[in-house]
């Protein structure tokens, strides 16, 4: 091995592909069949006579486990409906987890409602059921619960928690189709869940939502707010969003689901390449996945040990991506430190902080969430998606070998 192959690009060595890598889904010739056929039938939404909309929730729901599932345009909209169908309303409080999208507590927001922060576990990544606890008041509606990365969250200790606390319990499973927690599949364990299918997720419709739920009252309210609360043909019976899923959608996203255990499996195996090239590497702290626990592998998250290493995280990550290897950075802030929520600006006016429902202060502030923190100062994100070949995962997970030697402390 030459002097340019151990030295990173970003010092002047050889990156390790080419040019950059980029991974998208592989789509099947059913998949882009029966999108096609779609097409040529002009029937593009549910409004319309469409057909594959109720399909594919159909399908969805079984393969969850759920008596139902409502199919929007992605899972932000999915969010939202969850919250509104359960009765989250101004001056509520939900506690969710400051290490994940924004989506989660952007969409607590919109309904006018306060989110809180309770820390994760740094092991999984996932909230810790007792912050969670920690953080309950008389304001406390809902708790979501985010499967962060494929990994399920803690389900028995959040449900109980709910249980004793009269909270709803919504499963954010954007990351997490397939996954299960002690046998069940996640999505069908609160009280109501929800989706992305978004173009990296474990299936996908390029944008793309899903909700679940056993409960009828909220499948029903879930199915008025998706459609302009229209109970028939221009008669309303609340103000409703128009979060409808396009047929075209439907119908890629059914096709998917069919192999959904197959793309599964490909990340595993992808996944089970990146541990065989990195284990034992002094500097880094390898995922886990719990023994009762069916992981799914959205992203697969390293921790890096900064006291091993002579340079921060961004600098390792700005190496990476000289070696054009696909690397983001999942999550590099808690949002409770993000200008969005430190400005509480909301809807204007400071709502919701503001809002004379609520009648409280809260802050966030650094060292909130410490375990929260030390994992966003810490982590990167090497992709998982099923298209990523053998010889390529190798390579990826290599760059990061070669990288994270290379900044190791002497």
């Amino acid at each position: 091995m030459s002097q340019q192959d151990i030295l990173p690009a970003i010092e002047g060595g050889t990156p390790v592909f080419p040019e950059p890598l980029f991974v998208l889904p592989e789509f099947t010739e059913e998949e882009i069949k029966t999108v096609v056929n779609v097409l040529k039938s002009g029937e593009l939404t549910l409004a319309a006579k469409g057909k594959y909309t109720k399909i594919f929730e159909k399908a969805f729901a079984e393969f969850i486990g759920s008596k139902y599932a409502i199919a929007v345009m992605n899972g932000t909209a999915a969010l939202h409906v969850a919250l509104r169908a359960i009765g989250v309303k101004p001056g509520d409080e939900v506690i969710t987890t400051p290490f994940t999208f924004v989506a989660t507590a952007s969409s607590i927001v919109h309904q006018n409602a306060i989110p809180v922060f309770a820390d994760i576990d740094r092991k999984t990544f996932n909230i810790d059921p007792a912050s969670v606890e920690d953080r309950i008041t008389e304001k406390t509606k809902a708790v979501i619960a985010v499967h962060i990365a494929g990994h399920p969250a803690e389900m028995d200790d959040l449900m109980k928690i709910g249980e004793e606390h009269n909270l709803i319990i919504v499963e954010d499973a954007a990351q997490a189709i397939g996954a299960e927690y002690r046998g069940r599949k996640v999505g069908s364990i609160g009280s109501i869940a929800t989706f992305s299918l978004y173009l990296s997720k474990n299936i996908t419709t390029g944008e793309g939502g899903m909700v679940t739920t056993d409960s009828e009252e909220y499948w029903r309210k879930a199915q008025l707010i998706r459609h302009h609360g229209q109970t028939r043909s221009y008669h309303y019976e609340e103000i409703g969003y128009n979060y409808r899923m396009t047929e075209l959608q439907a119908a890629l996203g059914y096709v998917q689901l069919k192999r959904i255990n197959q793309l599964n499996e490909r990340r595993r195996e992808i996944v089970k390449i990146y541990n065989e090239v990195l284990e034992g590497e002094e500097a880094l702290i390898l995922p886990i996945s719990k023994p009762y626990v069916k992981h799914v592998w959205h992203i697969y998250n390293i921790l890096l040990k900064l006291e091993k290493l002579r340079v921060n995280r961004d600098r390792i990550v700005q190496a990476l991506k000289m070696e054009n290897i696909p690397i983001s950075t999942a999550y590099p802030s808690v949002l409770y430190l993000e200008p969005a929520f430190q400005r509480m600006e909301g809807h204007g006016n400071g709502c919701p902080w503001s809002c004379p429902f609520y009648g409280k202060k809260i802050s966030y502030f650094k060292g909130l969430c410490p375990n929260a923190e030390w994992v966003s100062e810490r982590v990167f994100t090497l992709l998982t998606m099923p298209s990523i070949t053998d010889e390529q995962a190798v390579k990826i997970a290599e760059a990061v070998r070669k990288v994270v030697r290379y900044y190791k402390v002497a």
